[in-house]
């Protein structure tokens, strides 16, 4: 029998060789699910780099050809930069690497807040709605206790 009571010992929130905690699958699949979507879109747009901008165009009949063609640049570059990320983020945090978990809250609250700007801006779209849902959905899973535990921040040590 130990000498220190059982009640005064912090309990660990993830034991040691135990599974994937909820919040952490919820982080994983979301980040993972937005990265892949973000890149397909981006991938898409790239692909139909022309039609895009025409449609767009036609949306916005007036508007000067080269700030259109800026405009559809910069979603593809936030497509590839959040996605590229948002996947990367997933893939880390599935092996418990803690730079995985601040990329995530990066990509979160990063892409969250330029689809919440662009909402006020251009209006509220169906899709920006969703993104800002896995948004919210992200962040709150990446920031509870257990996914914190899960993911040790300062190098990991060889066992």
């Amino acid at each position: 029998m130990s000498a220190t009571p059982s009640s005064s010992r912090p309990a660990d929130p993830v034991p040691e060789g135990s599974g994937m905690p909820a919040s952490v699958k919820v982080s994983v699949g979301v980040l993972g699910l937005v990265g892949v979507l973000l890149l397909l879109n981006a991938l898409f747009t790239a692909l139909a780099f022309d039609t895009v901008v025409d449609r767009l165009a036609a949306a916005q009949p007036g508007s000067p050809r080269p700030e259109l063609v800026q405009a559809v640049q910069v979603t593809l570059a936030q497509g590839f930069v959040f996605g590229g990320l948002g996947t990367l983020a997933a893939w880390g945090l599935a092996r418990r690497r803690g730079w995985a978990r601040l990329t995530g809250l990066a990509v979160g609250i990063g892409l969250g807040v330029v689809t919440l700007v662009g909402a006020l801006v251009a209006g509220l779209a169906p899709t920006s709605l969703l993104v800002l849902v896995l948004c919210v959905a992200a962040v709150t899973s990446l920031v509870a206790p257990t996914t914190a535990a899960w993911a040790p921040r300062g190098p990991r040590t060889a066992a």
